[in-house]
C-alpha cells in the first residue's frame, strides 16, 4: 500500500520488539506514575473502547460479557464489558498517556456522578459497544456517538457547577482544552451498511462526524486523537463468508474509501475552520496497522491473524466466543480475540504504533499521538 512501510522493515522490527517488551504479560510500560501527558482522557466510540457502559443499558442481555471475556484481566476487573480477553484500545492509549487504564465508564458513575472523577481528573469513558457515528446504528442496543457527546456536555456542566471545589472555571477550561479526546467509531456503521447506497452513506457519516466534533469543540475540546476504521473485511466473521477464508475486499474498500476520502477531509476542514481556532489532531491509522499485521504476522509477533482465539468452528465464529467454548492457549499470538474484536496484545501493539511510530510509516497522521500531546502535562 502506498505510503506504508511493510512490517518486515528493520526499523519496524525494532519497534515491534519494543512493543512486545511493553506488552509482556498484559502490562505496558508507561510514564512515571506521578506524571501524565494530559490532564484527562475522554473516550468516545464503539466496542473497541467500551469499558463497561453497555452493561448498564436496560434490556442489554449480552452485558457484562461473561468469561472467557476478560479472562486475562485482574480478578477485581472481571467482568467489565470489554470485548477482549483483557484490556482494549482505550486502556492501551490511556496507559501511554500515563494513566493505569481507561477512565471509568460513564454509566457506572450515573446517576450520582462521582464529582471528583467527573471534575476532569483522569477523564471519563463514554464508549458503547454496537454504537456508530449514525444514530440508527446499533439502535436500542447502544449509546450512539451523539448521545456520548451529549453525556460529555453533561460532564462539563457538572465540572463547571463544582468549579469552586475543583478550581476556577478558567482552570477547568484549560484542563479540558489540554485533555485528549479519543474517538474510535465507524466500524459498526460499515457492518450495518454493506448493502446500501454508498455515496449517501458516506455523506451521512461525514456530516454527522463533523457535527459531533463541532459539539465537542464548543464544550472545550481542542486536542483530538482519532482512530480510523480498520479493515472490517479481515475480521473472522467476514473472512468466514469466503470459501478461502480471505479478507472480504468489498468491505475493506468501503472502509478505506471512508478513511482516505471522507474522514481525512472532515478533519482537515475542521482544523482549518476560522471560527474554531486552536484545534490539533492525530489520526491513528488502524486500517494500515491491521493491514501490516496481516501481511507479515511474524514481524508483528503474531502466528494467527485470521481465526478468532475464542470461539468454535471454522475461524472460531460458529458459534462465537461463549462460556465453555474453545479458547486458544497463547492469546498473545492472535490478532483477533473473537469474531470481530482484537486481543489485548493487538490493542497494545497498535496503540504503541499510533503513539510513537514515525509519521512516514503511515500509522498516524499528520502527527503521531506523542506529538499530539508533546507540550505535555505533569500531574501534581
Amino acid at each position: 500500500m502506498a505510503g506504508v512501510r511493510v512490517a518486515s522493515d528493520k526499523g519496524m522490527m525494532a519497534l515491534v520488539v519494543a512493543v512486545l517488551v511493553m506488552c509482556g504479560g498484559g502490562s505496558v510500560v508507561t510514564p512515571a506514575a506521578a506524571e501524565t501527558l494530559v490532564p484527562a482522557v475522554y473516550v468516545f466510540g464503539d466496542s473497541t473502547v467500551d469499558v463497561g457502559n453497555n452493561q448498564y443499558l436496560p434490556g442489554n442481555v449480552l452485558y457484562p460479557l461473561p468469561l472467557p471475556y476478560g479472562m486475562d484481566l485482574p480478578q477485581e476487573l472481571r467482568p467489565t464489558g470489554r470485548a477482549s480477553n483483557g484490556y482494549n484500545v482505550a486502556d492501551a492509549i490511556s496507559r501511554l498517556m500515563g494513566f493505569n487504564m481507561s477512565p471509568p465508564a460513564y454509566l457506572s458513575l450515573a446517576p450520582e456522578l462521582n464529582d471528583q472523577i467527573l471534575s476532569g481528573f483522569g477523564g471519563v469513558n463514554y464508549g458503547s459497544g454496537d454504537s456508530g457515528i449514525l444514530n440508527k446504528t446499533g439502535l436500542n442496543k447502544s449509546m450512539p456517538l451523539a448521545q456520548q457527546v451529549g453525556f460529555f456536555a453533561a460532564t462539563k456542566s457538572k465540572m463547571i457547577e463544582h468549579a469552586g471545589d475543583q478550581g476556577s472555571v478558567d482552570e477547568i477550561e484549560r484542563r479540558v482544552s489540554e485533555s485528549l479526546f479519543l474517538i474510535s467509531s465507524g466500524g459498526n456503521d460499515m457492518f450495518e451498511f454493506l448493502q446500501s447506497q454508498v455515496w449517501l452513506f458516506y455523506i451521512q457519516l461525514a456530516t454527522n462526524y463533523r457535527k459531533h466534533l463541532n459539539t465537542l469543540y464548543d464544550h472545550g475540546a481542542r486536542r483530538f486523537g482519532i482512530v480510523n476504521v480498520p479493515p472490517i473485511g479481515c475480521v473472522p466473521a467476514l473472512r468466514n463468508m469466503s470459501d478461502t477464508g480471505a479478507c472480504m475486499e468489498f468491505a475493506n474498500n468501503l472502509t478505506r474509501t471512508f478513511n482516505n476520502d471522507w474522514l481525512s477531509v472532515v478533519l482537515k476542514n475542521f482544523e482549518a475552520d476560522p471560527e474554531r481556532p486552536g484545534i490539533t489532531y492525530s489520526v491513528g491509522n488502524s486500517y494500515n496497522m491491521i493491514t501490516n499485521f496481516t501481511a507479515d504476522p511474524e514481524a508483528a509477533g503474531f502466528s494467527e491473524v485470521a481465526s478468532a482465539c475464542c470461539g468454535d468452528g471454522r475461524l472460531g465464529v460458529n458459534p462465537w466466543c461463549h462460556p465453555g467454548g474453545a479458547v486458544c492457549n497463547n492469546r498473545t499470538d492472535h490478532l483477533y480475540w473473537d469474531l470481530a474484536h482484537s486481543t489485548d496484545a493487538a490493542a497494545h501493539k497498535g496503540a504503541a504504533l499510533i503513539f510513537d511510530a514515525p509519521v512516514d510509516w503511515g500509522f498516524a497522521a499528520p502527527i503521531n499521538f506523542r506529538q499530539l500531546v508533546s507540550d505535555g502535562f505533569s500531574s501534581i
